[in-house]
């Protein structure tokens, strides 16, 4: 089992704020969040010679692989390429457009397909995170995506599955897990017209559980803290919190 901690925490937003901050974490791993205004060919030099579990690719990503092919798969290479030169294991992707009432997901599935080879050449795990959809169950989005797709893996988050009350269901598809993100939920899922994002222990799941019901389906893969903190003392106080919960509730 690892513990990695997003760079989505870090109360910065630009590549070297960021990475400047990354000294400060008191983490083994980390995943890179890419940012949609960052630049990717400047991100190689200042995020080299880090311990990176993970890169969480660019959210555009989910509206490019439906709209066009071509351009989604230029996109996602250029991602993986990224993931590879830092030395990652996996890239975590949003590979669908949630917001699609119509989603075109066997383009998703073709361009995902394509880029396999690609992503294992490069020793790159894809990891699909299962996004809630406006129109398809998180459940829904595992089964069909499990039996078109081999060699990928999936993110699940437990807000997400929190929210929509499907961490049972979504377990289900157990060993094709590789990643957890941890975040806390209090049932505001957007507040004054802002999507809301909690640190554990601001909400009111029982991570406790949580946790007791992931290990029992036969996960000891990586959980990733993943969500927004005001300073470096906060990440790391959660970052311990996490440690310690991990190691007392994951033995079944």
């Amino acid at each position: 089992m690892l513990i990695s901690c997003s760079t989505s925490c870090i109360p910065e937003r630009e590549p070297e704020r960021v990475e400047r901050m990354l000294h400060s974490i008191d983490t083994d791993h980390f995943e890179l969040f890419l940012f949609n205004h960052w630049d990717i060919k400047d991100l190689y030099q200042p995020f080299s010679g880090y311990s990176f579990f993970s890169v969480h690719g660019s959210k555009k990503l989910c509206f490019i692989l439906e709209e066009d092919a071509h351009k989604g798969e230029a996109l996602l290479k250029e991602e993986i390429t990224l993931a590879y030169r830092i030395e990652a294991s996996t890239i975590v992707l949003h590979s669908y457009n949630s917001l699609n009432e119509t989603p075109n997901l066997d383009r998703v599935v073709r361009t995902l397909c394509k880029t396999q080879k690609f992503a294992e050449e490069h020793s790159i795990t894809m990891s699909l995170e299962l996004i809630p959809h406006i129109s398809i169950s998180i459940p829904d989005l595992a089964a069909f995506l499990d039996s078109h797709l081999d060699g990928t893996f999936f993110t699940i988050d437990l807000e997400y599955t929190s929210k929509f009350e499907c961490l049972d269901d979504v377990l289900l598809h157990a060993d094709r897990v590789n990643n957890v993100h941890v975040r806390d939920y209090d049932g505001n899922w957007v507040v004054n017209g802002k999507r809301r994002y909690l640190k554990p222990l601001d909400g009111n799941l029982d991570f406790g559980t949580i946790f007791t019901t992931i290990t029992h389906s036969g996960y000891s893969g990586t959980y990733t803290l993943e969500a927004p903190h005001k300073t470096a003392e906060e990440i790391n106080s959660s970052m311990g919190w996490l440690k310690t919960s991990l190691k007392t509730r994951t033995v079944p």
